[in-house]
């Protein structure tokens, strides 16, 4: 990648949560059951997925897959892994846990994320 496209000479990587639906067959409703609010029969199984994708271009780097009610915190710990030194990590408050921060620098990489609306600073 050219000097041009990095942020201060830095790869960013953007992670973040969501979910996706799935055609209703009974391999699907057994990995990822539907949602308790919906009727059975009358529902597509849902997962949760977790990417980290590049600021640059929009690819995904890495991807994971869960149950729906899993957290995005909990995906995200799999996907560390797929850092490299030196990249900066953005993400929106849902990833902002002191834990996490401190294990992506430890990777030798910088996280940016909004503060959890539940944390109190000076």
């Amino acid at each position: 990648m050219t000097q041009e496209k990095l942020c201060c000479g830095r790869n960013v990587k953007v992670i973040d949560g969501s979910t996706v639906s799935m055609p209703d067959t009974q391999e699907n409703q057994k990995e990822y059951p539907q949602h308790s609010s919906q009727k059975e029969g009358c529902g597509f199984p849902i997962a949760k997925i977790g990417v980290i994708f590049s600021l640059v271009t929009g690819a995904a780097v890495a991807l994971c897959i869960d149950v729906m009610n899993t957290h995005d915190i909990k995906l995200a710990r799999r996907l560390y892994s797929f850092l490299k030194p030196n990249d900066v990590l953005l993400g929106d408050r849902a990833f902002c846990a002191y834990a996490d921060m401190f294990a992506i620098t430890k990777l030798g990489c910088d996280a940016v994320f909004r503060k959890h609306q539940s944390r109190t600073t000076t």
